[in-house]
């Protein structure tokens, strides 16, 4: 299993580079989680994806370098800032999504003796099974 999600992900970065989108798959998945949770801090996003905060900040500091992310002072909290996503952000997640989805697509079509309904549904069990743990 592990080997198949090495090759994934080494599949996504060859067509990011491919389609000159310059993100790595940690951004991906930062702007994705600020997409859907906009206006978290540091802290809160370091949780969701399981990383200390320098890590964070180090890829948070590229995306903000492309324009990608804004840190912006909380109205409630001056000392807290919050991560938004911009709208060159959300430009280049849309692509990124595409081709995302377009592997996905490639994925699934590959699959052969399962049904592909049946395999997500695997999938799914195994990722809550292990995220329960």
């Amino acid at each position: 299993m592990a080997y198949v999600v090495k090759e994934i992900i080494r599949s996504i970065k060859k067509r990011f580079e491919e389609e000159g989108i310059n993100l790595t798959i940690e951004q991906f998945f930062i702007l994705n989680i600020l997409d859907n949770e906009d206006g978290l801090i540091l802290q809160e996003l370091a949780e969701i994806v399981d990383r200390d905060k320098s890590a964070v900040l180090r890829h948070i500091d590229g995306l903000e370098k492309n324009h990608f992310v804004t840190r912006v002072k909380d109205d409630e909290d001056k000392r807290r800032k919050l991560l938004l996503i911009t709208k060159p952000g959300i430009k280049v997640l849309e692509k990124a999504r595409a081709v995302d989805q377009q592997l996905d697509k490639e994925i699934t079509e590959k699959i052969e003796n399962i049904e592909t309904k049946e395999f997500e549904e695997a999938l799914a069990n195994m990722y809550k099974f292990l995220s329960d743990q």
